[in-house]
């Protein structure tokens, strides 16, 4: 059914052209001069003129107007003219075409020749390509690349610290210890009953001094009767032995953990 179509507008498009060649092959015959009409008697506008020497008027529409261009000369002058400036116009759109796709395939070509050498020096020299490279290492490496890459995400660690917080003074009095291991930890904290939502401060300190080797600060939350708090701290530098853990809400006091640092 496809082709039958195709070959329809085939035809059409012949008997179209045939038509406008018998219409054109009328109007030249002894129109340019034999014909004057200086008062313009009955003639068309100029825009209809130019639809026409355009092709953008149908025969049904031009038929109406084939007996006036055949006994008026100066209508059959504007109309050459149109015609031929209209020719003029589609060989420049052409030449401008052709030109611009000239110009692209020229910088292709010149980005391709650049290309070329570049990898032939490359060669020449041996130096791989960036990612080539990147491929050789990687594949050098092999496990130790992957294992750098999980040893930076940091542990879950769960943190009890209901029974174990103090304040101030109360320090020393408390003996139980919460163990967590010398690394970069994701901690989620449970806090002790009792203590507000919101912004909090936390930070590791020695037993002894009060300036902080870790810190970090996060939002808690009450979810099913328990106080959560999520804090992200690096602990992966620091030296094994007794720490205290402190944290406090914003605008509140210090409160007090012991931990025990593991390596």
């Amino acid at each position: 059914m496809s082709q039958l179509g195709n070959r329809d507008n085939s035809v059409q498009d012949n008997r179209r052209r045939a038509e406008e060649n018998r219409f054109m092959t009328f109007l030249n015959e002894g129109l340019e001069y034999g014909f004057p009409n200086s008062g313009r008697v009955q003639c068309p506008d100029l825009e209809f003129l130019k639809r026409l020497a355009s092709h953008k008027v149908p025969l049904s529409e031009a038929d109406a107007w084939i007996d006036h261009l055949g006994s008026c000369s100066d209508c059959f002058g504007d109309f050459n003219r149109l015609r031929r400036g209209v020719k003029e116009q589609h060989r420049r759109r052409l030449a401008l075409c052709g030109a611009v796709a000239c110009v692209v395939l020229l910088s292709v070509g010149i980005l391709w020749i650049r290309t070329a050498r570049r990898g032939e020096a490359s060669k020449a020299f041996g130096v791989a390509p960036i990612h080539q490279a990147e491929e050789t290492v990687e594949r050098t490496q092999g496990r130790e690349l992957a294992s750098v890459t999980v040893d930076r995400k940091p542990i879950q660690a769960t943190l009890d610290i209901t029974a174990s917080h103090a304040r101030g003074g109360e320090i020393a009095a408390s003996g139980h210890f919460i163990r967590v291991s010398a690394q970069r930890l994701l901690c989620h904290l449970k806090l002790p009953l009792g203590s507000a939502a919101g912004r909090y401060y936390v930070r590791v300190q020695h037993v002894a001094q009060r300036d902080a080797i870790a810190t970090a600060q996060g939002n808690a939350s009450i979810k099913g009767g328990d106080v959560r708090l999520d804090v992200e701290l690096d602990l992966s530098n620091v030296a094994a032995g007794e720490y205290l853990l402190s944290y406090r809400h914003a605008g509140g006091s210090w409160h007090y953990a012991r931990i025990l640092i593991t390596s």
